[in-house]
């Protein structure tokens, strides 16, 4: 069961979640970095302050000194963001799990943004047609 489906519940929820999930995790691995950034920067917009910053301590938790976000501006959150899970792939979504977690926002960060990114027109021609 993925990250959306433990979080919805629901078994029809379930095959639908898990498909976005799937996207979001191919489309971080074969967008460019710069469309990657700006989506998840209109996605980070859309958070409210507690959120972004929850998302920015997860960043700077054991990052290097030149990793680390210098706010929690959406723009230098998804840049930080998204050049991590260059380097480490799959850390952008533990991140966004562990600010959510560590935030108790019950799921309002990872589904949000996970959404907005895997809908954006600026990933959508790096997404399988099948899912």
């Amino acid at each position: 069961m993925g990250v959306l489906s433990r979080l919805f519940g629901t078994e029809h929820g379930d095959i639908a979640h898990d498909r976005v999930l799937r996207r979001y995790r191919h489309v971080l691995g074969t967008a460019p970095i710069e469309s990657l950034e700006q989506a998840h920067t209109e996605a980070f917009l859309d958070l409210r302050e507690p959120q972004r910053e929850a998302i920015y301590e997860e960043l700077s938790r054991g990052a290097g000194t030149g990793e680390r976000p210098l706010s929690s501006e959406p723009a230098t959150l998804a840049r930080s963001a998204t050049r991590a899970e260059r380097r480490v792939p799959g850390s952008l979504e533990r991140t966004l799990r562990s600010a959510d977690e560590r935030g108790g926002f019950g799921g309002s960060l990872v589904v949000p943004v996970v959404d907005h990114v895997v809908g954006s027109p600026l990933v959508s021609a790096f997404l399988p047609w099948n899912g």
